[in-house]
């Protein structure tokens, strides 16, 4: 149930943008996309834990090496791939910010530990990577958008925007942790997140319905393919980082598969605090969701089988 919600939700508001997208677009002119977005990570930040931080060198190696596929390289992929496809401003620009942006708070743990890899490791280094990340955000976009027509970042006030709805909820979050007495892992908690992103891509949709509505077949299969091109590469970064390492397989699943997936509510939350026309970069960011969500759930079973080989040869 929980892991179809999201998935569920963000189509059910593609629909009702598409059929009745003036009710979105009232409530975006409330001001309420913001609010979604501080909602999001100050209960992400309640829920974090941090008692079972690993010390051990070969962690902190394989976080500092993802942090530069995930944070640093994985932008001028994402740039490159747009300018090879030709995309249009819009859509490259939500291509290069969900590159640019860390991996899920979510997902990546989940599947590591489906895989059989450190669901620890994952997690630390999600949050660990997450909060680089608003540092480096603004400069990488800065960096790699220059020139493209349209499109103007002003990394400083960027920065600060993020800071604001992104890492000061979710300080706040931890410091709630200690004195709330409300389990993080009660069932509002587990699906008011998820179900802020939803109403934040609705809301933002709707606001800009024309654009997907008018989306033709072959600016949809170059979407694909840019996502699908980006994607590949930061999976085989990363399996090549696991190698240069020497990681374990456990550890090796967890670099992998959290290098490699990206955020969508960071994502929103960069393309809100950009105040630029977002209905092409949104669509471009929910798509990339679903197909890493969907081809990273068929990966995990290929990542289980060298854990099974070990199992057998050590019988």
């Amino acid at each position: 149930m929980k892991s179809s919600f999201l998935p569920g939700g963000l189509i059910l508001a593609f629909v009702i943008a598409w059929l009745v997208p003036h009710i979105g677009v009232q409530f975006k002119d409330w001001g309420l996309i913001p609010w979604m977005v501080v909602t999001i990570f100050t209960i992400n930040g309640y829920q974090t834990n941090l008692s079972e931080l690993p010390r051990s060198r070969s962690f902190v190696s394989a976080t500092l090496l993802t942090a530069i596929i995930a944070l640093l390289i994985s932008p001028f992929i994402g740039m490159g791939v747009a300018t090879a496809l030709g995309l249009s401003a819009g859509f490259t620009l939500g291509l290069v910010v969900k590159a640019t942006v860390p991996p899920t708070l979510s997902t990546c743990i989940v599947m590591t530990q489906l895989a059989g890899g450190y669901g620890t490791w994952a997690l630390i280094m999600t949050i660990a990577l997450n909060i680089i990340g608003i540092f480096t955000i603004p400069f990488m976009l800065d960096l790699t958008l220059e020139g493209v027509s349209e499109i103007v970042i002003d990394p400083l006030p960027l920065l600060q925007k993020l800071v604001l709805l992104v890492l000061l909820p979710f300080l706040a979050g931890l410091v709630l942790r200690r004195f709330a007495s409300i389990d993080p892992k009660h069932i509002v908690l587990q699906y008011l997140p998820s179900s802020c992103v939803i109403a934040t891509v609705w809301m933002a949709l709707s606001d800009s319905s024309e654009v997907f509505q008018a989306l033709d077949l072959t600016d949809l299969l170059k979407i694909i393919v840019a996502v699908l091109l980006v994607h590949a590469a930061l999976l085989c970064l990363c399996w090549g980082a696991s190698q240069i390492l020497r990681l374990e397989w456990k550890g090796a699943i967890a670099v992998i598969l959290t290098g490699a997936q990206k955020t969508l509510p960071v994502a929103v939350s960069v393309l809100t605090a950009l105040n630029l026309p977002m209905g092409e970069a949104l669509l471009v960011c929910v798509l990339f969701h679903f197909l890493v969500l969907f081809g990273d759930a068929l990966l995990v079973p290929y990542l289980k089988r060298p854990l099974n080989e070990q199992s057998a040869l050590s019988k």
